[in-house]
């Protein structure tokens, strides 16, 4: 909800909305062996809600330390004691983080003032609990063929100058339809577009979004599922009729019928809003 035309990476591994309301993401961690690190959320995090980070440290360690870093200063820390097992949990409060990416990190300690005996890195969006304005979203009809149309609108509020409208399907790393537009004097976004073939269209679940708003004033976003289905079959062509003798060629009448509506494309499914739609559902449906 949420994205950045160059990252909707990985569950949105990364997106950042160029229409401003959200980044989110994660990309894969790094990690020392025997060090892990997990994030719960693992997309995007707003605010409001806490971080928790967990995983295992390499033999020898004791202290885990979990720093989340955004724009090149920590944002906050925490620490656990590791359990026998060698395993960590810390709660992080990102409430002074900014929306866009940031980085979480955890060094395994053995002695504090030594070098860490393991460390592992991944990344998160954060998302300014301030940009989450629900808005009302629909897709019409809710279930569509491949090579079909939808209709997407939304309900900004009045006078919002811009508004960016994503679709997209279930595991793909990019929404498949990504466009800016001007909604009516009322708020109100219509977006209208043929489900075609391509790389990121996957029959099956598929969510829609609408971002209302500018980087510098977001306005709200929301999201509606639909449901993708398979293309229509398209009918065989009868066979050309076998070449008569000549000799035996008697008139026939011309074959006539009716060809049920050929459709073609490829697949829709969810955004993986990833961090887009993960974010929008926690949120919508709290």
């Amino acid at each position: 909800m949420f994205i950045s035309r160059t990252r909707l990476r990985a569950s949105l591994a990364a997106a950042a909305l160029a229409g401003g309301v959200i980044v989110a993401g994660a990309t894969a961690a790094s990690a020392a062996p025997g060090t892990t690190i997990t994030l719960d959320p693992s997309d995007a995090v707003i605010t409001s809600e806490p971080l928790v980070a967990s995983g295992s440290c390499a033999s020898g360690s004791r202290t885990a330390v979990v720093t989340v870093s955004q724009n090149g200063s920590v944002l906050t820390q925490g620490s656990a004691n590791l359990s026998g097992s060698l395993t960590y949990r810390v709660t992080l409060d990102v409430s002074q983080g900014t929306t866009g990416l940031a980085s979480v990190a955890v060094d395994c300690f053995k002695y504090p003032t030594a070098a860490p005996v393991g460390s592992a890195s991944t990344a998160i969006g954060i998302l300014e609990d301030s940009l989450v304005r629900p808005i009302a979203v629909t897709v019409s009809p809710s279930k569509v063929h491949l090579g079909g149309q939808l209709t997407v609108t939304g309900a900004c509020p009045a006078g919002t100058p811009s508004a960016e409208v994503l679709i997209g399907s279930g595991n793909n790393d990019q929404p498949f339809y990504d466009q800016i537009v001007t909604p009516a004097a009322d708020g109100t976004v219509t977006v209208t577009t043929t489900v075609k073939p391509g790389r990121y269209v996957t029959v099956g679940d598929a969510g829609a979004v609408v971002a209302c708003g500018t980087p510098d004033n977001p306005a709200g976003f929301g999201f509606a599922d639909f449901t993708l289905l398979a293309a229509l079959p398209t009918p065989a062509r009868p066979a050309a009729p076998a070449a008569a003798d000549p000799a035996s060629a008697v008139p026939t009448l011309a074959r006539t019928g009716t060809n049920g509506l050929p459709m073609t494309g490829a697949a829709l499914g969810l955004l993986a809003v990833g961090g887009l739609l993960q974010v929008a559902r926690r949120r919508l449906r709290a």
